[in-house]
């Protein structure tokens, strides 16, 4: 089985990958920007038990910005002060590499972009790459938790017009319009965000957002039927 040696920039810190991981993204937020003195961060997702830390590090400790508000802790060397990789105490099965450590050009490159609307505008990514911004949708957030989903849907459906190319913002809009009683609003806009993303159908058929709109013959054909 293939591995991937990763290590800060003296050495003293290194970490042993075996086999592939299983999201490769980039990050394109601030504080990203930030940790890696970079334009984005680069990571790759492993399960513990396929990685083997060698080496002393230090820890930093960040509540993500999310809406999860997850914890971060970063993990770094203690001598060269390089970040190389990042566990989260709510996922003990899951180890994030800095893909930057690995100094491997022929490491597998990301699948998807997040906080994308913060991407510097000379970085262009090839279209394979599904963009994310679930920044834009943090002014409307508000409304949705209160319940005053018209509003959400009205502001969010503002928002998606403006930035097309994020499936996120169109099923966001869907969820809202589907809990305010606009049923042809909510499945026009869940179809253009499964068209943008196609994991918007799975996540379709277990978001109970949809439950007012799940009888509704057109949803059906739309998302299919969740496994039994």
């Amino acid at each position: 089985m293939a591995s991937h040696q990763a290590s800060c920039h003296c050495g003293q810190l290194r970490l042993e990958a075996t086999g592939e991981p299983f999201a490769v993204s980039i990050c394109n937020c601030l504080a990203c920007q930030r940790r890696t003195g970079s334009a984005f961060g680069m990571q790759a997702g492993f399960k513990a038990e396929q990685i083997q830390v060698s080496g002393r590090h230090g820890d930093f400790s960040r509540i993500s910005d999310e809406a999860d508000r997850k914890e971060h802790v970063f993990h770094f060397c203690p001598d060269c002060g390089s970040q190389v990789f990042y566990t989260e105490p709510t996922e003990p099965d899951l180890i994030v590499v800095s893909v930057g450590s690995f100094a491997d050009p022929s490491f597998p490159p990301p699948t998807e972009s997040g906080y994308d609307s913060l991407r510097h505008p000379w970085l262009m990514l090839p279209d394979t790459i599904e963009r994310h911004a679930p920044e834009l949708w943090a002014s409307v957030h508000p409304l949705y938790q209160s319940g005053r989903y018209a509003e959400a849907a009205d502001r969010g459906r503002e928002l998606a017009d403006s930035h097309p190319a994020y499936g996120n913002l169109f099923y966001n809009v869907a969820c809202c319009e589907s809990l305010a009683g606009r049923p042809v609003d909510a499945l026009a806009h869940l179809e253009q965000a499964i068209a943008l993303f196609g994991g918007f159908r799975e996540m379709a058929q277990g978001d109970s957002d949809f439950d007012p709109i799940r009888a509704e013959p057109a949803f059906a054909e739309l998302v299919g039927r969740p496994p039994a």
